[in-house]
């Protein structure tokens, strides 16, 4: 198979001729490769160039194919002789004007030129005698100096690949974190790889794949095909639309949003100028939003690189049939005091429920706080040495068992309707629970002080 190679040598003149002795068209013998010895490759040594010949290349181990081909390739300026009839030569010529070389073409005279490059190219005639030879040389040195003067770009050769963008439902055959690779379930030949950036321009990015997801799902999308080979994307063909939303949700503004989806991972709804975000479910319950459900949201963020707004609800105007509902359930105000939160410095025993090693953190069920509906934080920094080293060799399990002491406890700056508790590890020899935490679930005064102990 022929493929280019990584540069072309400018300084490099291959000669594409005939060999050995050989009957000119008048009718006398020549040695063609005393032609190239003695005028030939002399007129491009006196020009400070190197000449080469596929018999000629030093070291070659190659087919006469393959060396002429590498020949016609690296050459900076490729000279055809088509004094005689050569299948040889005039596939070097061919290969030649497909990659765009600069070339020059030149011919005992007398010699029948083929007729496809009669008028594209103007060939330099010589004869074998002592007049016609000085002058050929004189010639050939002007063509190649004007040759090397031309900046016309070469050609590259790209496979064929028949039908390049194939629409397509694929099935995931296996996953990591980066990127999945599928399978087209109407063609089981036709596979590619999808990474996070050819997922769909309307869905966050996970930070790892495989919890997107599954191996055997399906997913829909365009298989690609260019030189690079082969790959599946959800967003070709389409315009990015991160640009646009940066310009429209700016920080703090209002917008629409329409509910769309509720499922435990949240409610999710879509903006009115596009895009998608979520809901907290202890937001939804609050005002009583169903599917369809059409609220104002204000941003608090809009990040591109992850693919994902953040909004949190700003005020809605009820429908009349979830007015009943919204009666029955706690205004915001009401829900603040009645979550209750751990203390600063207070210690106690907790479970680990996911083990995030690339964002370097844990998250901690702390024993008795199952009303915060969610796991306090405990990052790699405030780990002691000992469960760090589990931590970055992947040791730290869900179900592992710590004792930690909390650093803060907060509703969340970014979302109000989420509590940030942040802890750290107690080394065994300083673990003091017993005397410094309340009864687990007691209420937090707003001095900070447990109603139980201020009793």
């Amino acid at each position: 198979m022929l493929t280019r190679g990584p540069a072309v040598d400018d300084e490099l003149v291959f000669f594409a001729m005939p060999y050995g002795e050989r009957t000119l068209p008048n009718g006398e013998d020549a040695d063609f490769d005393v032609l190239y010895e003695r005028y030939f490759a002399e007129v491009v040594r006196s020009m400070g160039l190197t000449p080469e010949r596929a018999d000629c290349m030093p070291g070659t181990m190659e087919s006469p194919l393959s060396a002429a081909w590498n020949g016609v390739d690296r050459a900076g300026v490729v000279v055809i002789d088509l004094s005689l009839p050569s299948t040889s030569v005039s596939m070097e010529l061919g290969w030649a004007m497909a990659l765009h070389k600069r070339a020059i073409v030149i011919h005992h005279e007398g010699a029948a030129l083929p007729t496809n490059i009669v008028g594209q190219v103007r060939a330099i005639k010589y004869r074998c005698d002592m007049t016609g030879l000085p002058d050929m040389q004189a010639a050939l040195r002007l063509a190649i100096e004007e040759a090397r003067r031309q900046s016309t770009p070469e050609m590259d050769l790209r496979p064929r690949t028949g039908v390049r963008d194939v629409e397509a439902i694929a099935e995931v055959v296996w996953t990591a974190a980066d990127h999945i690779y599928v399978r087209d379930v109407q063609n089981e030949l036709r596979t590619g790889v999808m990474r996070r950036t050819d997922m769909d321009y309307l869905e966050a990015l996970p930070d790892d794949m495989t919890k997107r997801f599954r191996e055997h799902g399906r997913v829909r999308g365009v298989f690609v095909t260019d030189e690079n080979g082969t790959r599946f994307s959800q967003r070709h063909g389409k315009t990015n639309p991160w640009p646009s939303f940066e310009m429209a949700y700016r920080r703090g503004a209002l917008a629409r949003a329409k509910v769309v989806q509720i499922n435990r991972g949240g409610c999710f709804v879509e903006l009115e100028e596009g895009g998608k975000s979520r809901l907290s479910m202890a937001a939804a319950e609050a005002v009583g939003l169903d599917r369809g459900s059409e609220v104002r949201v204000r941003v608090l963020s809009v990040d591109p690189v992850r693919q994902r707004i953040e909004v949190t609800l700003a005020d809605r105007t009820p429908t009349a049939g979830e007015a009943s509902r919204m009666a029955l359930a706690p205004n915001d105000a009401e829900r603040r005091t009645a979550v209750a939160l751990p203390r600063s410095g207070e210690q106690y025993q907790g479970t680990v429920t996911s083990s995030v090693c690339e964002r370097g953190f844990a998250l901690v069920a702390l024993d008795g706080w199952t009303e915060m509906g969610q796991p306090a934080i405990l990052h790699v920094s405030r780990m002691t040495a000992q469960l760090r080293e589990r931590f970055e060799a992947g040791a730290v399990a869900k179900g592992d068992r710590l004792r930690v002491e909390v650093l803060s406890a907060a509703l969340s700056p970014r979302d109000p309707e989420r509590v940030e508790v942040r802890l750290r590890e107690v080394p065994a020899n300083t673990w003091t629970a017993a005397g410094t935490a309340p009864e687990p679930g007691t209420p937090t005064s707003e001095t900070g002080t447990s109603e139980r102990q201020a009793a």
